[in-house]
């Protein structure tokens, strides 16, 4: 039938169809059909891209400062410690960049839109992991390791590395204390629910009924 979904290059005589016709409502559904699946096509390769970039990153900065030259051919694994700390590392890794931008603008001079988006981003960026954390290959894996040492970029064999949520080294001095102070207000409101212990003269007075001069 001619309402039935098609690819618009499929559809026949598609340039005859009266704009209020079978036709016509044909072409709008495959045109709107066409570009959700673009879409969401584009969506997934830029999502891989990303999540490819950031593997990337941590493939060729994951031993820097190491003091061995031959140190990445001997580490297996790190440490959570280590590894958050290595996320604080991939999130300044647009600083020199950030200073620029502001430096420029702090002469008066407009920023160009790409600018300002690019500082939105790595501002959404950095809220994002410190709130909920940021995906990274799972250093404290050694089989994550060797597939990360090995992988040559192939966004095809990318599910070969697994990730892990990891928060930032530096926030988490910040959530201890804001537990530690949350385990201090609950410990005061317990402390002020118990009652004080009566002295030895309110003992007596309530006792006999007499007050105790």
């Amino acid at each position: 039938p001619n309402n039935k979904r098609k690819r618009v290059s499929k559809i026949k005589d598609k340039e005859k169809a009266h704009p209020y016709s079978r036709k016509a409502r044909q072409i709008n559904r495959a045109m709107h059909k066409e570009t959700s699946i673009a879409k969401a096509k584009s969506e997934r390769i830029n999502a891989a891209l990303g999540r490819g970039q950031k593997i990337v990153w941590f493939r060729d900065n994951m031993d820097k400062g190491e003091e061995e030259v031959e140190a990445k051919l001997k580490r297996k694994m790190w440490t959570m410690v280590e590894l958050r700390q290595l996320v604080d590392v991939y999130l300044e890794r647009n600083d020199e960049e950030i200073e620029n931008i502001l430096a420029k603008k702090e002469e008066g001079k407009n920023l160009l839109q790409k600018e300002s988006l690019f500082l939105q981003l790595v501002d959404s960026e950095v809220k994002e992991a410190k709130l909920a954390g940021v995906e990274v290959p799972d250093l404290t894996n050694g089989a994550v390791v060797k597939a990360l040492r090995a992988w040559d970029g192939d966004l095809n064999s990318i599910t070969t590395i697994k990730l892990v949520t990891c928060k930032p080294a530096s926030i988490i001095p910040i959530e201890e204390e804001a537990k530690n102070s949350r385990r201090g207000d609950s410990a005061s409101a317990k402390a002020d629910k118990i009652p004080q212990l009566l002295t030895e003269q309110q003992a007596i007075e309530i006792a006999t009924g007499m007050a105790v001069n």
